[in-house]
């Protein structure tokens, strides 16, 4: 039969991010200890599988002798004893033309009609025509060039009388072969009819039916992964997966063919089958290095270089070398592919991802089948049976596995994509009811300071004006006994315009400038309670608070030092403030005769509504207010926060 270079097929697997943690037990290694030992057992398996031939009537004669291509009868010398299977390029090397094959045996005396007997051939190499007692019981349609290919064809006939005889029985068999292709007879056997029908529906399941089913496997991975690189692009090893299996078809063809076509010659469809062949190989060997993520541009170019030499030489190669060149072919093939293989397993052991382990693991039983079927091509197995086309199965339940663990971890990233979705959904609405929260509140705290900017406009120009009115036409009058009317006039007016004054408050004022006349007026009039006054600022070199925040603060302290002049009978006062850390710091502090403070003042007096006037404001400003009072005095603290940004 025809050398057949079947070799192990591959499988496709997506590729997945790299870096796993490799500490703990090793699973990946056990698997491949595992896989090994299945794969070396299935090799033996394939070495002790007995063939059909096991079953072979000991009683038969078989001869063969050789003739020209125009013989239409077998010669009548040069017979020489051979046992099938055969091959006759070892006994006549480099013969192309015609080997009669000549099987004789003695069925039922003589006289008593014999009892219909099974036929089987397993396979003849390339052509042939099958003769029983002189009369024509099966043939190829061409014996001559281009030859028919019968080489994985079984044959069964049920043989009877007329045509079986009793006594002796003569079966010619006429081969028609080319020597580069491994011209041969395979095992021939005759028996009872059920057993010798059993053998032949294995065997034609073996190489007809296994090779078909093999064949449509590759072809419809081939055609699912190139569908699925058409649309993205970017998944290139499907695309060499791809591209690897429909050459792989093509190759196999070779297996089904029962004819040369659409060549003239068997010489011009070997030499395609041993292009698309070592093509496949080169592609196998791109999708081991896209799958395993190596991006090395020179180990890329190198595989380039190497597959265009290689089909260069398959195609420019005289006939002369045909022989010798596809025996190379083979080798080369085979370690392109094994190459291949090391390179997904490596992966597999440095990534130790599950979906890899399993493709290295299924990639095994091709290793096996290929290691087979190459001893089978170069004769040192006697089966005649290629397994390569077979582990198509194996290939397919790897990429099935890897296929499928894809998807799975696919649907877990949406799974998990759309519950981070929800919750990130489910901040943004809540961050979004803030911002519109805090602007409403905004826009309130925008109108309420537009109704005091109103109010204080209204102020300035009615209560303003009559207040100057006043204080001018007493100070004109010059009148001893309104000195009293005309200082509290001025107070009620320097009160009036601190109200004016904070209430315009902005980002862009300085709070040492505006505690300026609060600190002025307050001196005046703790001077004139005859109360000491000591004022002490610290660290408010370009500090700066809001508008309102601003106002606020300058309440807590005139609040402050009215209660120091209204109930404290103090001689003595200071005014600490301080900006630290981000901390603003208030400190007031008297020698007065103190108070029983708990939380504040009983309600509806006026200290209660002080004291609850200083917690409120000094909760706006987002800080605490501590009051403590003994005999020795009192001391109000006020701790707020301040935005670094706003001192320098």
């Amino acid at each position: 039969m025809p050398r057949q270079e079947h070799l192990p097929q591959a499988r496709r697997a997506v590729p997945f991010r790299r870096g796993v943690q490799r500490t703990g037990a090793r699973p990946a290694a056990l698997i491949f200890r595992a896989g090994a030992l299945f794969a070396w057992l299935a090799l033996l398996t394939f070495f002790l599988l007995p063939s059909p031939a096991a079953a072979q009537a000991p009683r038969l004669q078989v001869e063969a002798a050789r003739s020209a291509w125009d013989a239409g009868s077998p010669p009548a010398e040069g017979w020489t004893p051979v046992t099938l299977p055969d091959s006759w390029t070892t006994r006549w090397p480099g013969f192309d033309g015609v080997v009669w094959y000549r099987l004789r045996w003695n069925e039922s005396a003589i006289g008593v009609p014999p009892n219909p007997v099974g036929l089987m051939i397993e396979y003849i190499n390339m052509a042939g025509a099958v003769y029983l007692n002189g009369s024509l019981i099966g043939s190829d349609s061409s014996l001559v060039e281009p030859l028919s290919r019968s080489w994985n064809l079984p044959r069964y006939w049920t043989l009877d009388a007329p045509l079986l005889r009793p006594g002796a029985n003569e079966l010619l068999v006429r081969v028609s072969g080319l020597a580069p292709y491994q011209p041969s007879l395979g095992a021939v056997t005759i028996g009872e009819p059920h057993a010798v029908r059993a053998l032949y529906r294995e065997a034609n399941f073996t190489r007809r039916t296994m090779q078909m089913l093999g064949i449509g496997l590759t072809l419809g991975m081939g055609v699912l992964y190139g569908m699925f690189w058409l649309f993205r692009r970017k998944e290139v090893p499907y695309g060499w997966f791809s591209l690897f299996s429909l050459l792989w078809v093509l190759y196999s063809y070779n297996n089904v063919a029962l004819g040369p076509w659409p060549f003239d010659s068997t010489e011009a469809f070997q030499r395609l089958n041993h292009l698309a062949m070592f093509a496949s190989a080169g592609c196998f060997l791109m999708f081991a290095l896209t799958y395993s993520e190596i991006a090395n541009r020179k180990a890329h170019r190198a595989v380039f270089v190497f597959m265009t030499a290689g089909l260069a030489t398959l195609v420019l190669s005289p006939s002369s070398v045909q022989e010798p060149l596809r025996d190379a072919t083979v080798l080369v093939t085979l370690a392109t592919y094994f190459v291949g293989i090391a390179l997904i397993m490596r992966n597999a052991i440095e990534s130790r991802r599950m979906e890899a382990a399993v493709l290295s693991l299924c990639l095994l039983v091709p290793v096996a089948a290929g290691v087979h079927d190459t001893l089978v091509f170069f004769e040192w197995l006697p089966t005649g049976i290629y397994y390569a086309p077979m582990s198509a199965s194996a290939t397919m339940l790897g990429i099935a596995f890897t296929l499928t663990w894809r998807m799975v971890k696919g649907m877990r990233l949406v799974e998990h994509f759309n519950v981070e979705l929800q919750q990130r959904v489910a901040q943004a609405k809540h961050e979004l009811g803030d911002v519109m929260r805090r602007q409403h509140e905004t826009e309130l705290e925008q109108t309420r300071l537009a109704e005091r900017l109103s109010l204080v406009r209204d102020l300035h120009d009615g209560l303003g004006m009559t207040l100057s009115s006043h204080i001018n036409t007493l100070g004109n009058r010059g009148d001893a006994r309104d000195g009293i009317a005309l200082w509290a006039l001025r107070e009620v007016n320097d009160d009036l315009r601190l109200i004016i004054e904070s209430s315009t408050f902005d980002d862009t004022d300085d709070l040492a400038e505006r505690l300026a006349p609060l600190r002025h007026r307050c001196t005046r009039l703790l001077e004139a309670a005859d109360i000491e006054c000591r004022w002490i600022l610290e660290g408010l070199q370009g500090c700066r608070l809001g508008g309102k925040r601003g106002l606020d603060f300058l309440r807590v302290v005139q609040e402050g030092l009215a209660n120091v002049i209204k109930h404290s009978n103090a001689t003595q006062v200071s005014v600490h403030i301080e900006a630290r850390q981000g901390e603003l710091v208030l400190s007031i502090r008297d020698n007065g005769r103190g108070f029983v403070y708990e939380s504040a003042a009983p309600a509806g007096t006026l200290a209660g509504m002080g004291l609850g006037n200083m917690q409120a404001r000094a909760s706006r400003l987002g800080g605490t207010l501590e009051i403590h009072s003994g005999t020795t005095g009192t001391a109000v603290t006020l701790r707020c926060p301040i935005d670094v940004s706003m001192a320098v």
